[in-house]
């Protein structure tokens, strides 16, 4: 797919902004229409209302809730990608995404996280940007279910193995009362 740039690079100028992301599932290369699962973190608590750790804070994509809303700190750029330091927005302020030594990605409190994610524009919209995401070293992130269905309920985000997938960045803007 080629880079499109009917829109303006709407990141350039910017060096903080806050975004959800959602998958487009790319079997074919026909331009996706719409996005298909939003990607939002686990998670779990148990009866106390206590956060189940190694449960939570893990990077998925489903139906089932709405979008994260992720800050996205612009680190550097080169000709055909976007590094990004991206962390939790809110209460999750923060947590960094990072990803684990098995290439899940997640949200991460007390880890120390030092490497960015690369963002690969694909085509760019006036507020969204069709793209892929990858770790620092290139792998892209990918879609991993072990479901014994064809649709599970959500898939994890992982850069070793799943599904090619693409993303939908789309900007998010600070409610104003």
């Amino acid at each position: 797919m080629t880079v499109t740039t009917s829109f303006a690079n709407w990141v350039e100028g910017l060096e903080v902004f806050l975004g959800t992301l959602h998958t487009v599932e790319t079997e074919s290369d026909s331009r996706p229409i719409n996005p298909s699962r939003a990607v939002y973190r686990s998670y779990f608590e148990d009866r106390q209302g206590n956060v189940i750790g190694g449960q939570s804070d893990w990077i998925i994509a489903g139906k089932e809730q709405q979008a994260y809303v992720f800050r996205f700190l612009l680190h550097s750029q080169t000709e055909d990608r976007l590094h990004f330091m991206i962390t939790g927005s809110g209460p999750d302020q923060n947590k960094n995404l990072g990803i684990s030594r098995n290439g899940y990605l997640g949200l991460y409190q007390y880890a120390t996280v030092s490497d960015f994610i690369k963002v690969e524009p694909l085509e760019w919209a006036e507020d969204s940007l069709l793209c892929r995401l990858r770790n620092h070293l290139g792998e892209t992130v990918k879609a991993r279910s072990d479901a014994p269905t064809k649709t599970p309920r959500f898939s994890y985000m992982n850069t070793q193995k799943g599904s090619e997938i693409q993303f939908i960045l789309q900007r998010a803007y600070a409610k104003t009362n």
